[in-house]
């Protein structure tokens, strides 16, 4: 059986693909795609393992993509930005009858996606395809689904939280995604989708060890899209973020409330330059000045806890209100990629029973399960990682 990694040389990728390698898996065959293909070849040689192979392909050319897909048996798709890549990878894939899976965490791809035809087609195709496969959208919202199948009959509200250190692993992607993020913060409130930036309330929550209490405020994120999909009667949804050191947070904090997240294009000196293109020049330029991690620096940094999360439900059980807290600490580049990659084996033995395009909340459906296989994999590949949960009933008398 045969599995394509699209982006399979980035840094959240290659968890899942080491990941594959250190349990044994259906797959006989783990192809690296990207466009360097010395690069890919390199990543090869250090795994050294005789499943995976490397491959060269621009995502774009979409010819070339189905050329390196159509006898595949998976397609995992880690290439971003999403919103500008996501809609024809998942055609091409719908084209070459491949199952599908990714770890989307952009809004915009998800409405983009679900209002075209393609769920359509891939139904008709007898396709599973998830959007949404990571920590969060993922991880993160099935603990949801699986707290609101053991505790639940009916929940009014969700609330994802999650905090990760400036440090984690990401490149100009992931900077050009926050600003995208705090720009656009929408949220469900009393059934009414709504929406303004981040910053603009903020609350504080405790993450437990080790992050504690923490300024949190919304941030746009594909949970207030995907989890109305698993519970569609519920009345509140939003997500809600930090980011260690505090000072972190509190520089996009800055930028947001300047105005700096805006894509309006301003003439400076005869050239088109938008307040967003001036923040993120500036950020990598921050990041490009600090020293990088040495690759045994970053083992050492992955030891400890690099990243925080949570979800918060409240709802009721027998006519008795109810909350939930889910805590999660551990690191977010194998919380990304190794659910992702569960779910690839899950396609390739058939376990994933609907079709068309499905959000994770949708196609995972024993959720306690995948839950806790993915902390097994986590803790299997030599991170830390917890989840602890606390529930709460209230009663009158």
């Amino acid at each position: 059986m045969k599995l394509v990694v699209l982006g399979g040389a980035g840094s959240q990728a290659l968890y899942g693909i080491k990941d594959l390698i250190n349990h044994g898996s259906i797959f006989d065959e783990v192809i690296i795609s990207s466009r360097n293909i010395e690069k890919n070849k390199k990543i090869v040689e250090k795994l050294n393992s005789p499943i995976v192979k490397a491959a060269e392909v621009d995502v774009s050319d979409e010819e070339a993509l189905y050329e390196l897909i159509k006898d595949c048996d998976v397609v995992a798709n880690c290439t971003g930005p999403y919103h500008l890549l996501a809609y024809k990878i998942i055609e091409t894939t719908i084209k070459a009858g491949k199952h599908y899976v990714d770890f989307c965490d952009d809004i915009e791809a998800f409405n983009k996606i679900f209002e075209s035809d393609l769920p359509k087609k891939a139904e008709e195709k007898g396709l599973s395809m998830i959007m949404g496969l990571g920590a969060s959208p993922g991880f993160l919202s099935v603990l949801a689904c699986s707290a609101e199948q053991r505790y639940f009959d009916s929940l009014d509200e969700a609330i994802f939280y999650f905090a990760c250190d400036e440090k984690e692993p990401g490149g100009p992607a992931v900077l050009g995604h926050m600003l995208e993020c705090i720009h656009n913060a929408p949220y469900i409130k009393d059934g009414k989708k709504l929406n303004e930036p981040s910053f603009r309330e903020e609350w504080d929550f405790d993450f437990g060890e080790p992050y504690g209490v923490r300024k949190v405020t919304r941030i746009g994120h594909p949970e207030v899209f995907t989890f109305p999909k698993y519970s569609p009667g519920i009345q509140n949804v939003s997500v809600r973020f930090s980011l260690e050191p505090f000072s972190a947070y509190e520089g996009f904090r800055e930028l947001s409330l300047a105005g700096l997240t805006s894509t309006h294009q301003l003439n400076i000196n005869g050239n088109p330059v938008s307040p967003r293109d001036f923040a993120l020049a500036v950020l990598l330029a921050q990041k490009a000045s600090q020293p990088s991690m040495t690759e045994e620096e970053l083992k050492e940094f992955l030891k400890g806890v690099t990243a925080c999360a949570a979800t918060e439900l409240h709802g009721k059980k027998d006519g008795k209100d109810m909350s939930y807290i889910g805590r999660v600490a551990g690191n977010m580049a194998p919380l990304t990629a190794i659910p992702l990659i569960i779910a690839t084996e899950m396609l390739g033995k058939g376990e994933i029973n609907k079709k068309g395009i499905m959000v994770a909340e949708e196609a995972i459906e024993d959720a306690d399960k995948f839950v806790k296989e993915t902390v097994k994999r986590i803790r299997d590949d030599g991170f830390g990682f917890t989840v602890t949960e606390e529930l709460t009933v209230r009663e009158k008398y």
